[in-house]
């Protein structure tokens, strides 16, 4: 996690691909848009590319079609759910026009367990999205000290599997994200997950292929070339 004025610092450097996240503002969309000369000037003077982590837009965001390469974005289908974890909630299908207007190519993230770590509208959310949708990150929910869910627990693993089993029968690619609790946890949870899933990232075993960049990026590579690489 870095501030975009280590950017230039970075893509000097070499590194070449970028998620430009970190919080929302009022219009629930996270604050880039008073970046965007700065991230075209450097995408023009680096060859950089970038994942754009949106937020919840409420209209086609018109002004990162030229600069984003592609977009994240988190989703919910229960309004109830999204209200408790965010203190506001959006309908799920303004979110799904707003995205799908917008002339980039789009990976939608699921988090599971995010509601007190427990299964809440997982199933239905990958129903909804597996209709636009041919690849999906999940990602599972992390107890965060100083929040207001800090003293759950991470969801119960079977329930996880259960979770990736629905998913490999919905999608035709599917990544493990980064937001995976630690220690045996994490390692039980790669070994579950496993046989369903395309991309595993921060893998505790060796792979044979080490993608560097948001999975995001993988995903949509594979699914246009439809050629499936390594975990990593």
């Amino acid at each position: 996690m870095k501030t975009l004025q280590d950017l230039d610092r970075f893509a000097a450097k070499g590194y070449k691909s970028f998620l430009i996240s970190g919080g929302l503002e009022k219009d629930l969309l996270v604050p880039f848009m008073n970046y965007l000369s700065l991230l075209r000037d450097l995408k023009g003077r680096y060859k950089l590319v970038y994942n754009f982590h949106v937020g919840f837009p409420q209209k086609r965001l018109e002004e990162i079609e030229d600069l984003a390469d592609i977009v994240s974005f988190d989703f919910f289908t229960d309004p109830s759910v999204m209200e408790a974890v965010y203190g506001f909630s959006i309908d799920p299908f303004h979110l799904l026009k707003a995205i799908e207007t917008t002339k980039v190519p789009a990976i939608p993230h699921i988090t599971i367990g995010i509601f007190k770590g427990r299964i809440s509208q997982e199933h239905q959310a990958l129903e909804l999205l597996s209709q636009r949708f041919n690849s999906i990150v999940l990602n599972v929910f992390v107890p965060t000290p100083a929040t207001k869910f800090a003293g759950f627990p991470p969801p119960n693993l079977a329930e996880v599997r259960e979770i990736f089993e629905h998913a490999r029968e919905k999608f035709k690619f599917i990544a493990l994200g980064c937001m995976q609790p630690k220690g045996q946890y994490r390692r039980l949870l790669q070994q579950v997950v496993k046989p369903f899933v395309d991309v595993i990232v921060k893998p505790l075993s060796k792979v044979e292929v080490n993608f560097k960049g948001c999975c995001a990026f993988l995903l949509s590579k594979i699914s246009k070339s439809e050629v499936v690489t390594n975990v990593r």
